[in-house]
């Protein structure tokens, strides 16, 4: 069943390019039990959903071997990376060897070629040279090129090893049966030289885009160094004894002192700290932590000390899942995406048609152009460049995704980061997000005593509730039930129901009670007094939060709750208003109190008393209406109108059904990281489109100019060392423009 897949990322080794990338997803995908499957080419990680009836990662690291790539499966993300990081090194440092060789042999041949120095032999010296260079410095290219090739997917490592062959052959020929030329008064060209510089610079290019290409998952490895390896822990008898954290168990108590970071999430037992939590929402002002507050792993204790009882640890964490959906949404592919992919997977067959077709068309000008034939269908091969298409995308997404998670924005897929920046209108739900999200009984009204059983009554409902006002209710019935009353049991409700948009009806021990709006409160048959209506009124139209409780038989308890508006909501949605964006307060409660808020915030428009069907029709009915709409919320009924909206964002500390369908969260759970996030979203857009405007140019340019459309013209013809300097620092351009990503000026940035 579709419930029991499991989802992982895995580091894969071996990919040249995007067509090795497209392989690779090909391969995987045509495993059995694999129901999806998407390549990332620029952080060599496949993302993987499979049957566990059917398959395995190790069945389909199998089935990737056979293909010629290692996929690496470990039992932890942070082990598949560190064996990625060894294997990438040493690949590497392999690679930068090679390097250092193809240029120490080329330089002399280049001298001997580009100098016209001619002695007795020179010609079998340049040979050797190349040689050289082809054989223990290009010998990646050649074992997997013409794998490649025999498979029918040839990629990019196919284009260097035709093209260099050719040459080479070509050359050697010449060499060693000048007079074939002679007799047809045709000069016996060599281009020993050609083979040797082509593998060199791509050398260059691929040592020079891996460098960078390390760099954008810089996020990834910053997030998985906040992972500490050790920890204190405290032993029954007191002794505090450093251990390694794989020691540590949920219910161990762990000591934490100025300057380590925390290892596990947990409660603090003892103790006040200054806490860091930057790391995951991006706040830089540290946070106060007492007994009872809640830690989280990762994060830095600045001053003062802490006993913490572990709640979760390792990949348990908050910050194991932060690392997890950060790899899986770098994994992920944004829409334009698969325009490239498809143009990738027969861009090397085409090139390699068009060298065919240039080489014979030229052939066709006369007996003495088969040197330019060999010349012009070798640097056709060798301009052309699959990896800066294949680059383009998935880098800017990697970087954007990365700087998103270091600023506690927390993308989930990488179309969200796309689409973002076309979001014309914000729905923002009212509690929890608009507000504070800890609201407060200021006030009740009610005609009578009221008895302790009801208190308890409304505490036990109340605390099976997930309306962000529940919390508030409990507050206060825990502070107006008496000390023996909190000594005693609580008792079980016999029933509970939830009804959205509405509230809770409960029965506790044989009495019914209800807790929620006015419609359930009529619903339920309750007579709410004149006098009630108009306090009511009046509440609303302060701002407050209404909620009515009752149980059979008694007159409506009203309660006045109050929940102060976010500090940042004004400035934020004035922010989106300077950008374009329409906001629409969107929300359960009373139409007097959402426009008292709204007009407080400064919001456009107001839809109230909508229960979560209602809140997903009206996003409907925004998207009928042209609008790119965007939701903001954080309960349990926002659900719906997440999962409709075009870009959902959840705030953080929000229910888990909301932060589960939102594509997008706002760890901090601050309104001024919407904009940041929308600012992102625009800047990496901008660099994606940069990217394909280079990489599309580049190569419908430079494969005409090299199959020598400008010849007959101009005599200009393109030399192969050329082409392949081009086509080595075309991707490397790539790379080094989505890192730019790392240094722009987000909107909104917070002064305090």
């Amino acid at each position: 069943m579709k419930d029991n897949n499991k989802k992982g990322v895995f580091p894969v080794t071996g990919m040249m390019c995007a067509v090795c990338a497209s392989t690779v997803e090909k391969t995987v995908s045509g495993c059995e039990g694999v129901v999806d499957s998407a390549v990332n080419f620029a952080s060599s990680e496949v993302s993987v959903t499979w049957d566990p009836s059917v398959t395995s990662p190790e069945a389909i690291a199998e089935s990737e071997a056979k293909a010629g790539y290692a996929m690496i499966v470990e039992d932890s993300a942070a082990k598949a990376v560190e064996e990625k990081e060894r294997e990438e090194l040493k690949i590497y440092s392999g690679m930068k060897r090679d390097l250092i060789l193809a240029w120490a042999l080329t330089t002399p041949l280049s001298a001997i070629c580009m100098l016209h120095i001619h002695f007795p032999g020179s010609d079998y010296v340049m040979m050797l040279l190349a040689l050289a260079v082809m054989c223990f410095c290009g010998r990646r290219f050649y074992t997997g090129g013409f794998r490649n090739l025999l498979r029918l997917h040839p990629n990019m490592d196919s284009l260097v090893a035709v093209s260099t062959l050719v040459s080479f052959c070509f050359s050697l020929f010449n060499t060693l049966f000048p007079e074939f030329f002679a007799i047809r008064s045709m000069p016996a060209v060599l281009y020993y030289e050609a083979s040797a510089m082509i593998i060199a610079f791509v050398l260059t290019g691929k040592f020079l885009e891996t460098r960078a290409r390390r760099n954008t998952g810089a996020a990834i490895k910053a997030l998985m160094g906040l992972q500490p390896t050790e920890a204190m822990l405290i032993a029954d008898n007191g002794e505090m004894i450093k251990v390694e954290i794989s020691e540590i168990k949920p219910g161990s108590r762990i000591a934490v002192r100025p300057g380590d970071r925390i290892p596990v999430d947990g409660i603090v037992v003892s103790g006040i700290a200054a806490v860091d939590e930057s790391m995951l929402t991006g706040e830089p002002a540290g946070v106060e932590k007492s007994p009872g507050g809640r830690v989280s792993a990762g994060t830095l204790c600045t001053t003062g000390t802490l006993s913490v009882r572990a709640t979760a640890v390792g990949a348990s964490t908050e910050l194991a899942r932060i690392i997890e959906c950060v790899r899986e949404a770098q994994g992920s592919k944004a829409p334009v995406q698969r325009l490239v992919d498809r143009i990738s997977r027969v861009f090397v067959p085409a090139v390699m048609a068009i060298s065919a077709i240039t080489f014979f068309v030229w052939w066709a000008f006369g007996s003495d152009s088969l040197p330019l034939a060999v010349l012009a269908a070798v640097s056709v091969l060798v301009i052309a460049c699959p990896c800066a298409l294949g680059l383009a995308t998935p880098t800017a997404v990697m970087v954007g995704i990365g700087r998103g998670a270091r600023n506690g924005i927390l993308v989930k897929e990488a179309s969200a980061l796309e689409q973002l920046a076309k979001v014309n209108l914000l729905a923002i739900d009212k509690t929890g997000t608009l507000t504070e999200g800890k609201p407060k009984v200021t006030e009740i009204s009610c005609s009578q005593q009221l008895p302790e059983s009801f208190i308890k009554t409304v505490k036990v409902l109340e605390e099976r509730s997930a309306h962000p006002l529940a919390k508030a209710i409990c507050s206060w019935a825990e502070d107006n039930i008496s000390s023996s009353g909190k000594e005693a049991s609580n008792p079980e409700p016999d029933s509970f129901d939830y009804i959205p948009g509405l509230g809770i009806v409960g029965t506790v021990e044989g009495a019914t009670c209800w807790i929620g709006n006015e419609a359930l409160t009529s619903r339920q048959g309750a007579v709410i007094s004149t006098e009630g209506k108009a306090l009511a009124e009046k509440w609303s139209k302060e701002g407050a939060g209404i909620v009515f409780a009752g149980c059979d038989g008694m007159e409506p308890v009203i309660f006045k709750v109050t929940d102060t508006l976010r500090p940042d909501a004004a400035r934020t949605v004035a922010t989106l208003r300077e950008m374009g964006v329409r906001t629409v307060l969107l929300t359960g409660d009373r139409e007097t109190t959402a426009r008292c808020v709204a007009r407080e915030a400064g919001i456009d428009d107001v839809v109230a008393e909508v229960l979560p069907q209602g809140k997903q029709d009206v996003v409907m009915k925004y998207k009928r209406e042209g609008y790119f709409v965007a939701m903001a919320g954080d309960g349990i009924n926002d659900s719906q109108a997440l999962a409709e909206a075009d870009v959902s964002i959840a705030m953080g500390g929000g229910s888990d059904i909301a932060l589960e369908v939102a594509q997008l969260t706002v760890m901090s759970g601050r309104l001024s990281y919407i904009p940041k996030a929308i600012s992102l979203s625009s800047a990496t857009l901008k660099v994606i489109r940069e990217n394909l405007f280079w990489a599309f140019i580049y190569n419908v340019v430079g494969i005409p100019v090299a199959a020598g459309v400008l010849y007959p013209a101009f005599g200009v013809l393109l030399s192969p060392m050329i082409a392949s300097a081009a086509m080595a620092f075309s991707s490397v351009c790539v790379v080094l423009n989505s890192l730019r990503l790392n240094r722009i000026k987000l909107s909104c940035q917070d002064k305090n």
